[in-house]
């Protein structure tokens, strides 16, 4: 309240930008901020290509609801989609878990949009929907890069750690000469967006405990807020890579973003190991009509990209 207080316009005028992706977290920070703190946000999207249907819904379902205006940042679709397809079979060709986090390098330059609409509009914050359960250590861990320490922000690294990184994929591109392509500059955009650029904005659940159960509540019976009809949990569903991604750390490393979002869950004690592994069996299951989607929309054959990743050794069977 002491954050967000000098920043209220009155009068109508929105004072503040509220990133919006579809998905649970950010729906549910529109709603807050709009009907609880009693603000006026403007609500923001950037749609790199991935964002799906089922999101573009429920963006127009909270976004009509609360009377917010909503301003869509549109990447080249078209260019975006082709330079996933580019790094996917780059990837297929020569598969490193450290280097799949290029197929979501697109999506990164939503953080400097989102920093250049706020300077535009001249609004006092950008209040985020991301919370510290999402923390995935292991994909830059996939990097050879130990980033098990406590930070402040969860989404950053330490400065010596941007530099391994940077160097881990110079190698892997010198290695795998596939990735020597057209979406190297675009790659590069999203890292200097993702970790280079500065970020000030609010993270709603450092201050707001986050409820699973009372977060799905308010969304799905207060505004009619859509699930996913191929999968039980809410979380990343208006992201159109998370199932393929998902699919392929937990067949080859054995467990997923899911495994680390329970896991921070139980140490948070927010719930029990028991809840957490019955829970776990459901959400790892494949998401085979998001799967099919994804590939679809990039213009890769799903069978024979299966059928890549299924070759792959287990890590965990080592």
């Amino acid at each position: 309240e002491r954050l967000v207080a000098p920043m209220r316009k009155g009068g109508g005028e929105p004072d503040c930008l509220v990133p919006v992706s579809g998905g649970r977290d950010s729906s549910y920070a529109l709603h807050f901020v709009k009907n609880v703190l009693g603000m006026n946000p403007v609500a923001y999207t950037y749609d790199w290509g991935m964002v799906t249907d089922l999101a573009r819904r429920n963006i127009s379902r909270m976004c009509g609801a609360l009377g917010v205006e909503h301003i869509l940042v549109s990447a080249d679709i078209a260019k975006k989609r082709a330079n996933v397809r580019k790094n996917v079979l780059a990837w297929l060709k020569k598969p490193h878990l450290g280097t799949v986090t290029l197929f979501m390098a697109g999506d990164k330059p939503f953080f400097y949009y989102a920093r250049m609409l706020r300077r535009q509009m001249k609004l006092g914050a950008a209040v985020y929907g991301m919370n510290d359960l999402e923390r995935t250590d292991f994909k830059v861990g996939f990097c050879g890069i130990d980033e098990t320490v406590r930070r402040k922000r969860f989404y950053n690294l330490r400065g010596v750690n941007k530099l391994k990184m940077m160097l881990f994929f110079g190698m892997q591109f010198l290695n795998n000469r596939a990735y020597m392509n057209s979406t190297l500059l675009d790659s590069f955009k999203g890292f200097a967006s993702y970790y280079l650029i500065p970020q000030d904005f609010i993270p709603l659940f450092d201050y707001v405990r986050w409820d699973e159960k009372a977060i799905t509540d308010t969304l799905v019976n207060g505004y009619g807020w859509e699930v996913a009809g191929d999968t039980r949990t809410t979380w990343r569903i208006g992201d159109g890579t998370a199932s393929f991604y998902n699919y392929i750390y937990y067949r080859s490393a054995g467990f997923s973003e899911h495994d680390t979002f329970r896991s921070n869950q139980i140490r948070e004690g927010m719930i029990e190991r028991s809840d957490a592994l019955r829970t776990i069996s459901e959400e790892n299951t494949p998401r085979v009509e998001s799967i099919k989607w994804y590939c679809d929309t990039i213009g890769v054959d799903a069978v024979e990209a299966i059928r890549g990743i299924n070759k792959l050794h287990p890590l965990y069977a080592r």
